[in-house]
């Protein structure tokens, strides 16, 4: 029997006016699974993800983290989350380790564990010699390790990364799809949202493609594996099977 669902979506709605952003989606995500959520700009990928981090409030359906509803129980469910999203904005005035020993005062790590946590962490993404730097002096890319340090805090069960792997060079990102691939074997579910295609093609157990709000399709690792067996790369299947950007 397959493990319950770490992220558990059903009939998801969200409407902006006479705009119908979500339409529908359901979504299981696992322990150990890396979901990829793809989709042409405007497809409903960020409205998606607003919704299931609690920063929207769905029209219709459900979102479950865990045994959690994120609509009766949001603050419980948020910290069952560690959510990295594409607009990074850190508190200025903090340094990089302050900010850290912040997330974990809130997710109520006490202190003499959070200080070996925090270290760990800045080691991992070598951050370690910027960790005394106000955070509004950090590069694109520091500043988005950094985020995902504060997302990994708490060893939270699932993991929600938004464009995570923008701005970063390429051993930056190489340390963050490093750090991917410990926390999948460590069993933690993880959505990552991109349009580096060729990565969610190497990394992902299911690439799901949302166009126009709803869930065109699901690529299972066999379905992204025949693909790749054919000589079609999932670019191609992208652009064959969406419509481009709404008007």
């Amino acid at each position: 029997m397959s493990a319950a669902p770490v992220l558990s979506i059903r009939g998801l709605r969200k409407r902006f006016r006479t705009t119908v952003a979500v339409d529908g989606v359901d979504l299981d995500v696992r322990p150990g699974e890396l979901c990829g959520l793809i989709g042409p700009n405007g497809a409903g990928k960020s409205t998606t993800v607003k919704l299931l981090t609690g920063q929207l409030l769905a029209d219709e359906g459900t979102i479950h983290i865990g045994d959690k509803d994120i609509l009766e129980d949001p603050l419980a469910a948020r910290r069952l989350t560690g959510y990295v999203p594409q607009d990074i904005e850190l508190y200025p005035f903090l340094t990089g380790r302050e900010l850290l020993e912040l997330v974990a005062a809130v997710r109520e790590i006490p202190d003499a564990a959070a200080r070996p946590l925090v270290d760990s962490l800045l080691a991992r993404f070598s951050l370690s010699s910027a960790q005394h730097r106000m955070t509004r002096e950090y590069s694109e890319g520091m500043a988005r390790k950094l985020s995902i340090c504060a997302a990994l805090i708490g060893n939270p069960p699932l993991i929600v990364l938004d464009e995570s792997l923008n701005g970063l060079d390429p051993r930056a990102s190489a340390e963050v799809k490093a750090v991917i691939r410990e926390e999948l074997a460590r069993g933690t579910a993880i959505v990552l949202v991109s349009h580096i295609l060729d990565v969610l093609e190497r990394l992902c157990t299911t690439v799901v493609l949302i166009d126009r709000g709803r869930v065109v399709s699901r690529l299972d690792r066999p379905a992204l594996d025949d693909l790749a067996a054919r000589g079609t790369s999932l670019e191609t299947y992208f652009i064959d099977n969406t419509q481009g950007e709404p008007a």
